[in-house]
């Protein structure tokens, strides 16, 4: 693979029309007289709904996708036999699993997508699966996470479908062993041992929920409150004020709705509760401070990929250019990713007709990119929940990621300890 430095961008994305709802987008490539019809790629997401910026950075990484590879001429994919291009198809999950299902079902259907591509929600990822698996579909590289999906992929033994992010309760278990890596370094003491919990209310909140809430208990801390919340709620200020009674001095939360979620920072800060605050959400969203303000200070987030490399710096600082604000790296990094390994190996099988090769050639490949070493379980148990579930791992060993502290405008990295920018400081309890 071509260092991101040396790749150029290339020539000018159209849009076609009705590519909001379930558009496609092409390059304008003209291949040669041989070339086939452009192989439909469909991209869930949440287009519109309250996680309306999540989809709009994974079409911006999806665009700057089509200009790398097709400048370092990993595009157009050569399989069975003839040239082709990439056309997307924008599938609008508006963060429901019904509407989800419903998008899904015009993509296949209809607009005649062969691959599918992305997601987000968790709740939406569990309704789509076996729609999805009813079909002659590969479905690539799809972000939600909850433990759910991982169970439905070992009980149907679904070869096809390739969880792009491991099972969200191990994940969210880290937050705790950092917290404890902090206290055991003398970082912080907690005034109590006494925690609160609040999540969205999607199959992804109740998983996060219930990795923390064993986690934290496992290390002795008593969970006084477990809730969960609207993805659209703005007023949080009645279950703050519970936490504040309780005494608690760690308060965890995970939404990824970008109004819910500053708002319960902002309502948290108000609340004067101390200690400190797992927010996971933040690195989802570019303009996080302009929307919570100094109200994150002292939070730690480990929701997402983190500029620690200089080839990341160099990607991050292309794409600000580019779009003109800063990624998140999960919704549009990793998308970037994933879609630059499913290129690879389109043109490592030779083909896309034959899907059961394809599945394989993916199912076997690792592959390094920008933000994480990926490598997916042939077996369950090898470091993932299910197999065809991305492995989870050391830093650019596996899916896994650097832990920051929000400090004024920025987000330093204070874990791991070897690639840390600043260290943990105490929140005011």
């Amino acid at each position: 693979m071509k260092r991101l430095s040396d790749v150029m961008s290339a020539g000018v994305i159209a849009m076609t029309a009705g590519a909001l709802a379930l558009g496609a987008l092409t390059t304008g490539w003209s291949g040669s007289a041989a070339a086939g019809d452009p192989i439909k790629i469909g991209i869930m997401a949440p287009f519109t709904g309250p996680a309306a910026r999540t989809g709009e950075q994974f079409k911006d990484a999806y665009v700057m996708l089509l200009e790398d590879t097709r400048a370092s001429g990993e595009l157009p994919v050569k399989v069975d036999g003839t040239e082709r291009d990439i056309e997307f198809v924008w599938v609008d999950s508006e963060s429901s699993p019904e509407k989800g299902v419903k998008a899904v079902q015009r993509a296949i259907q209809r607009d005649g997508i062969e691959i599918l591509a992305g997601g987000w929600h968790s709740s939406v990822g569990l309704a789509v699966i076996d729609v999805a698996m009813s079909e002659d579909i590969i479905a690539w590289a799809i972000l939600p996470a909850t433990v759910g999906i991982s169970n439905k992929i070992n009980d149907n033994n679904y070869t096809r479908w390739f969880k792009g992010w491991p099972a969200v309760g191990p994940m969210a278990a880290l937050y705790v062993d950092r917290v404890h890596d902090f206290i055991d370094k003398g970082l912080w003491s907690p005034r109590t041992m006494k925690a609160a919990l609040a999540s969205e209310d999607t199959d992804w909140g109740h998983d996060w929920n219930d990795g923390v809430k064993d986690a934290l208990e496992a290390r002795g801390w008593e969970v006084v409150s477990v809730d969960v919340v609207k993805l659209d709620e703005t007023e949080h200020r009645a279950l703050l004020t519970k936490y504040k009674a309780a005494d608690v001095s760690l308060v965890g939360f995970t939404i990824s709705g970008a109004a819910a979620a500053s708002s319960f920072v902002k309502q948290h800060q108000e609340a004067e509760i101390g200690g400190l605050l797992l927010a996971d959400g933040p690195g989802w969203f570019p303009n996080w401070y302009e929307m919570a303000g100094d109200a994150t200070n002292y939070a730690v987030t480990m929701d997402s990929p983190r500029v620690i490399t200089p080839e990341q710096e160099e990607w991050a600082a292309r794409y600000e250019e580019r779009f003109g604000y800063a990624p998140s790296a999960a919704p549009s990094g990793l998308v970037y990713d994933y879609g630059r390994m499913l290129i690879n190996a389109m043109n490592e099988s030779g083909t896309v007709e034959d899907k059961d090769k394809l599945a394989d050639t993916l199912l076997k490949s690792e592959y390094t990119g920008i933000w994480q070493h990926y490598a997916f379980a042939q077996t369950a148990g090898d470091k993932a929940v299910a197999h065809h579930e991305i492995k989870s791992g050391g830093f650019m060993e596996g899916f896994s990621f650097p832990m920051v502290q929000h400090i004024g405008d920025q987000a330093l990295v204070v874990y791991p300890f070897e690639h840390a920018k600043a260290e943990f400081q105490a929140p005011p309890n």
